[in-house]
């Protein structure tokens, strides 16, 4: 059910680092993979409780080098974040929360 095309909603607030400000649209596939322009290929996780279903977003690709004084660096860019999937009152379209207060999620299509 989690499967599809989901794009983002009241994405014009631009102070939370990690949330698309533009418009996006986030792929859910099999196998755990998920794709999207802002967060390019990754992989999800998804966790089940008492308070609801929670899907743990990885992004990057793993890491990246530069040449400092010569010496060649290595660094991890890899990024993630953890949120909730919100279905209201069991219709409706589910919702991948990204910031709450200002209601912006992304929104199955």
């Amino acid at each position: 059910m989690l499967l599809g095309k989901y794009v983002n909603r009241n994405y014009a607030d631009d102070f939370i680092g990690y949330i698309p400000h533009i418009a996006d649209t986030l792929i859910i596939k099999e196998n755990n993979q998920f794709e999207s322009p802002y967060y390019g290929k990754g992989t999800y996780k998804l966790t089940y409780g008492f308070g609801g279903t929670r899907i743990e977003l990885r992004y990057g690709d793993g890491y990246s080098s530069a040449n400092i004084n010569g010496e060649k660096v290595t660094v991890p860019n890899e990024e993630s974040f953890e949120t909730s999937i919100d279905r209201i009152w069991f219709i409706g379209n589910p919702q991948i929360l990204l910031f709450d207060d200002l209601n912006q999620y992304y929104e199955k299509i």
